[in-house]
């Protein structure tokens, strides 16, 4: 149906009243995304780092999934200049909850063997 001409004109003729203006990217060109390429590569790599080849569940995926974009979302974007005193970034978890995400440090495991670790250990 979205193939049809007249589909593609209807669709063509709703999005120019409403002021839509389209802008792609040439397809194989992540270097033209900029700033979303760069947060998806972040995420790319974290994963890569913590799930490695390991099969996990639906709910550890979330979870990490989560752990890791309160990471992302918790990278200074500049200083908050109210008091000298007191430095604070500005980063964004401010606009999503008004204050900076912070949780507490998890357990060090790097230093014990993979073999050793439990499954819940493993994931932290």
């Amino acid at each position: 149906m979205l193939n049809s001409d007249a589909a593609q004109e209807k669709i063509n003729d709703f999005m120019t009243t409403e002021g839509v203006r389209w802008h792609f990217i040439p397809p194989a060109s992540p270097h033209f995304g900029g700033r979303w390429e760069a947060g998806i590569r972040s995420m790319k790599h974290h994963m890569r780092r913590v799930i490695g080849s390991a099969c996990i569940s639906f709910e550890e995926m979330s979870t990490i999934l989560t752990q890791i974009e309160a990471c992302l979302n918790s990278c200074p974007l500049c200083q908050i200049p109210s008091d000298t005193k007191d430095p604070q970034a500005l980063t964004p978890g401010h606009f999503l909850i008004v204050e900076p995400l912070m949780t507490l440090p998890d357990a060090d495991y790097s230093s014990v063997a993979m073999n050793r670790l439990s499954h819940w250990q493993f994931m932290q």
